[in-house]
């Protein structure tokens, strides 16, 4: 597939750190002694660094360099503890939040064996798509079921602080078709369709009270996977930085946020993972998590104007459009 999909041809938030096998040496001497042999930089992901460990003698780990948000650490650490006994996540291995051994926060994590579901999704074997969206469902469905009395974002050891009124979903997304960057890269027809829809189906967006753990970031390319028996299994899901108390609708879209350039047992397989155990899906949740993306892709482009991240700025315009196109489809 050479037509932008995935996140595939999304520029970086930030320059990688550049980590020299002196200074890894040093960061991961609280965790071991033992020597290192290799530092191979983990590409993936827009924001953050993350670079694989290889020993002389002790099993590889991978070095996470929180670059975005320094309080993105303790968050990760708190959630990787509250799904760890529902969700496949890596553990932490030594956490440094003090920033006095490096100039960012980082932490060791366990090296988790599997490659990216985004690779084998783009492999274009349906069976494989399925095996893979199919886990990703049933995960979604346990995050689902991790409720909260209230919706907000996570403070310190995931207390909340409530949405204020202007971050409710509506106001939210009013605001950002006012921002000037947001404006400029839709332009002016695209901006007033877009203001249409929300403002005509508005009365669809979830309660900002009926609130579950929600991933935030929860699509193929941070969530590994390996198989196992000769089918595809989730072995860890990535990447809880931008994590809150939110609605499974918002992971639900950001999952099918390519479907339509994929075969369409990503999403009916995707779908039945979701209500695998019973649970039913509302009547108006296809146009619910688009809407809900819409609100996320919106926000991307307000973080990444054209000047500075071309590819991802026209990548997010295109499903804009698609959204706003096909909505009466949906």
């Amino acid at each position: 597939m050479n037509e932008p999909i995935l996140k595939n041809n999304w520029e970086r938030f930030r320059a990688h750190v550049d980590l020299d096998i002196e200074t890894a040496t040093k960061l991961i001497a609280p965790y071991t002694q033992d020597q290192v042999d290799e530092l191979v930089l983990l590409s993936e992901g827009c924001a953050n660094t993350n670079y694989k460990i290889i020993f002389k003698n002790n099993p590889p780990v991978v070095i996470r360099i929180y670059m975005r948000d320094a309080t993105a650490l303790a968050k990760e650490l708190e959630i990787h503890k509250l799904v760890s006994d529902k969700i496949p996540v890596p553990k932490h291995l030594y956490v440094n939040g003090k920033c006095n051994l490096y100039t960012y926060p980082y932490a060791i994590i366990e090296w988790v064996d599997g490659k990216l579901m985004r690779e084998v999704i783009l492999t274009k074997d349906e069976k494989s798509i399925s095996e893979c969206v199919f886990e990703a469902g049933i995960y979604l469905n346990g995050l689902r079921q991790i409720t909260f009395p209230q919706g907000g974002f996570f403070q310190e050891k995931l207390s909340i602080r409530p949405f204020s009124e202007e971050e409710n979903y509506l106001p939210f997304v009013m605001n950002l078709l006012k921002d000037d960057i947001v404006k400029k890269s839709l332009g002016s027809n695209l901006l007033k369709q877009v203001y249409d829809l929300v403002n005509s189906h508005s009365s669809i967006l979830p309660n900002e009270t009926e609130c579950n753990l929600t991933h935030a970031d929860y699509d193929p390319a941070n969530i590994l996977v390996k198989k196992r028996n000769g089918q595809w299994k989730i072995s860890a899901v990535l990447d809880w930085e931008f994590a809150f108390a939110g609605t499974y609708l918002m992971d639900i879209g950001m999952m099918l946020r390519y479907s339509h350039k994929l075969p369409s047992c990503y999403e009916s397989h995707f779908i039945a993972g979701i209500q695998k155990s019973g649970f039913q899906l509302p009547k108006n949740w296809k146009k619910q998590e688009k809407l809900l993306d819409l609100i996320c892709l919106l926000n991307l482009i307000h973080f990444n104007p054209i000047s500075d991240r071309p590819n991802l700025n026209r990548d997010v315009f295109s499903l804009v459009m698609h959204t706003v196109e096909n909505w009466e489809s949906f």
